[in-house]
């Protein structure tokens, strides 16, 4: 059956227009009103944030078993609404866990992991909260629901920054991003909860398994390679701050945001719509798939590279006027994330193709060797007791990972495509 070339240029056309400029403008806010923020917090707290945010971004990840792409590989109406409701379940029930377990070992003193227990419990909050935004949001993407995620993402980014600037001139200057961040997710979450009012159903336990083991292979493999791809991407933070100051820490995290803005920005648009599509291409018109993936890969690599290009140039001397002297060292980290940040705009927006290629051992392989880049960079950098050496290791290595995964990936699509 052919593909509706009309059908796709109009409805996934303007799916990905609302999710682009749901999160244009979330990012802006969240950049702009976090720039004017760092100015009163300080790098020491924004490292204590970067911290915070890094357990957020790995936890969902590893509470949500990956079964949310399950949902999107599902059909029925039926099955879907009843993957949803058990997902909810299984992430906050996992995510107990998880914050139990660090817990006791902070409570052994095994491991400090540099916050309260306090602080500790935010964490898990903040982790339930992404994981069911998550969990929402990927329902919405099978559903088309495309301007309910941007709006989501606009409630999220506008109520944070509001509200981290309201405890910080409360008095609560320790914590008050990490507040603000959390109210933020509460009232995306409750957005959301409004939207999908009525998809949550008693679980039927039996159909659930039934769902999840005629795509098994996301559970064996997308699972532990996107834990361990989480972990990678986000253990700098948390492993170096017993190694370095929180400043230092609180550069890197700056840098990391700044030139991960459009990334993200491009990635969660494009991808939604990408993942969706390229699974009924995959079906319908394989070089079709092929010829959308390389044009989604171009686009988005000169979008990024003409930004890092603006950031290591211009941006950094607007940067440098802007901020106050305690973020002075900026530039040298946003120069040393370039090339990791530029290696991986060309694999992102199109990472789900291995799913639907049904090559997630590819994405498993490769995350075991970024989180042993991100070890070895770590012992580097406390080896030289150099923060920024650390960071340039990681950046190249784990870059050149990405371009090689990307390589590999585009063969197999293309000898796919040949065997038509």
């Amino acid at each position: 059956m052919k593909i509706n070339r009309k059908q796709f240029q109009t409805k996934n056309f303007k799916g990905v227009l609302s999710l682009l400029a749901g999160n244009t403008i979330s990012k802006i806010i969240v950049t702009v009103g976090g720039m004017i923020l760092a100015n009163y917090y300080g790098p020491e707290s924004y490292g204590i944030y970067s911290v915070f945010l890094s357990y957020i971004m790995i936890l969902p990840v590893l509470s949500g078993l990956r079964l949310d792409n399950v949902m999107i590989m599902q059909r029925g109406s039926k099955e879907i609404r009843n993957l949803f409701s058990g997902i909810v379940v299984i992430t906050l029930v996992l995510t107990f866990a998880f914050i139990s377990v660090m817990a006791v070992v902070k409570l052994l003193n095994v491991y400090s992991f540099q916050m309260s227990y306090y602080i500790l419990g935010l964490t898990g909050l903040g982790a339930v909260l992404t994981g069911w935004n998550l969990t929402q949001n990927n329902m919405f993407t099978k559903y088309k629901l495309f301007k309910q995620i941007s709006t989501a993402f606009i409630i999220s980014s506008v109520v944070s920054v509001v509200f981290q600037a309201i405890f910080y001139f409360s008095g609560w200057e320790e914590n008050g991003l990490i507040y603000g961040w959390i109210v933020g997710l509460m009232a995306s979450f409750l957005y959301n909860l409004s939207v999908s009012k009525g998809q949550l159903i008693q679980i039927n336990v039996l159909e659930f398994k039934k769902s999840v083991g005629e795509h098994i292979n996301i559970v064996h493999y997308t699972y532990p390679s996107d834990s361990i791809n989480a972990i990678a991407n986000n253990i700098l933070p948390i492993l170096v701050i017993g190694y370095f100051a929180a400043s230092e820490v609180g550069l890197y995290g700056m840098a990391f945001k700044i030139l991960s803005v459009p990334l993200v920005l491009l990635s969660g648009s494009v991808s939604r719509v990408y993942f969706q599509k390229a699974v009924s291409l995959n079906r319908t018109d394989k070089k079709s798939l092929k010829k959308l993936t390389y044009k989604v890969i171009f686009s988005n690599v000169a979008i990024i590279f003409a930004f890092v290009f603006f950031m290591n140039t211009i941006g950094m001397y607007a940067l440098d006027w802007f901020l106050k002297d305690s973020w002075n060292g900026l530039g040298s980290y946003v120069l040393a994330l370039s090339f990791w940040i530029l290696a991986r705009s060309a694999l992102n927006p199109i990472a789900s193709l291995i799913v639907v290629l049904n090559k997630n051992h590819f994405s498993l392989v490769f995350n075991i060797y970024l989180l042993l880049v991100n070890f070895v960079a770590i012992y580097l950098g406390v080896l030289k007791n150099d923060f920024l050496y650390c960071v340039w290791f990681f950046s190249i290595f784990s870059g050149i990972g990405y371009l090689v995964l990307l390589g590999v990936v585009l063969s197999n699509l293309d000898q796919k495509q040949k065997k038509i």
